[in-house]
């Protein structure tokens, strides 16, 4: 019988946070699942590993090392289930988290294709909870999407069929593939929200690349027309990359802060929001990862 959801793990030679991420679905109250563990190292002990717990739901899957969204896209091909979760391979979900989306599922109209969690970020050198992301918006957010990616990949749960209309992942993405999906997501389906955190989304030294992330986000606008082609929204990037840029110390930021002002002088409909984003706590994270306190 095929499960009713696969969890699909990328990892790379990480076997003690894979381990944690493993065992975090194992403990899962709903446990009608299959988990894809997707090894883009090829590892021997990661091999092991998935073989040690001696679970039949558990399949390991080597990769060719070519980056974590070809790995998603690896796991959405071989999934069987009805619904795919993702979990990246340093994060950890709490033991309700599957059964509170597979119960809202039930609950809401046929249009609903995807539900995101609130999570925290995890600093898993000290063991502590910086603070909480919660849900922004649920129903259709495409608008929202348009402007910050408001999910986090490990909380999601997608009907599989929805990745026939949306498509994969796009592996030539430098950074931001995650968001790119899901915007193209919120274009075919509503998405459930559910404001509880369920995932402990893990910050840890080494993580971030602040150069791949701008490349990302230029790749973003390049990418989506709705950006590009909306000064109003295009300048709420703009104007978010330049300050971000102007934080991590690089001065080219004012050009791009220039722009954002010359393409709505105003900043109407912009500047409550770019605030906002600024208090949000995803972004003092990544503040303090540029200045090098994290």
């Amino acid at each position: 019988m095929r499960p009713a959801v696969s969890v699909v793990i990328p990892t790379y030679n990480r076997n003690e946070l894979l381990t944690r991420a493993i065992e975090s679905v194992l403990s899962q109250e709903f446990d009608d699942f299959e988990v894809l563990v997707i090894d883009g190292a090829r590892s021997n002990s990661t091999r092991e590993l998935v073989r040690s717990y001696g679970d039949g739901r558990i399949r390991y899957i080597p990769q060719q090392g070519k980056g974590i969204a070809n790995a998603r896209n690896v796991g959405v091909l071989k999934a069987r289930g009805k619904f795919i979760a993702f979990l990246d391979d340093d994060d950890h979900w709490r033991e309700n988290k599957l059964e509170r989306q597979l119960e809202l599922f039930k609950e809401l109209p046929k249009e609903y294709g995807l539900i995101y969690t609130a999570f925290t970020y995890y600093y898993l050198e000290r063991n502590k909870i910086l603070g909480i992301k919660h849900p922004r918006a649920s129903g259709n957010v495409y608008r929202y999407m348009l402007k910050d990616n408001i999910t986090g990949t490990s909380t999601i749960m997608v009907k599989r069929e929805c990745f026939k209309k949306a498509g994969l992942f796009r592996e030539s993405f430098p950074t931001c593939e995650d968001w790119d999906m899901w915007l193209r997501m919120s274009k075919i389906c509503l998405f459930g929200a559910i404001d509880e955190p369920l995932v402990d989304y893990s910050i840890h030294s080494g993580q971030f690349s602040f150069a791949k992330y701008l490349a990302g986000r230029y790749r973003m606008i390049e990418e989506h027309g709705d950006i590009k082609h909306d000064p109003r929204v295009l300048s709420y990037h703009l104007l978010q990359i330049g300050l971000l840029k102007v934080f991590g110390g690089d001065r080219s930021g004012a050009k791009d802060i220039l722009e954002a002002f010359r393409l709505n002088p105003s900043m109407r409909g912009n500047l409550a929001d770019v605030l906002g984003s600024f208090l949000d706590v995803r972004t003092k994270i990544y503040i303090l990862k540029f200045l090098g306190r994290l």
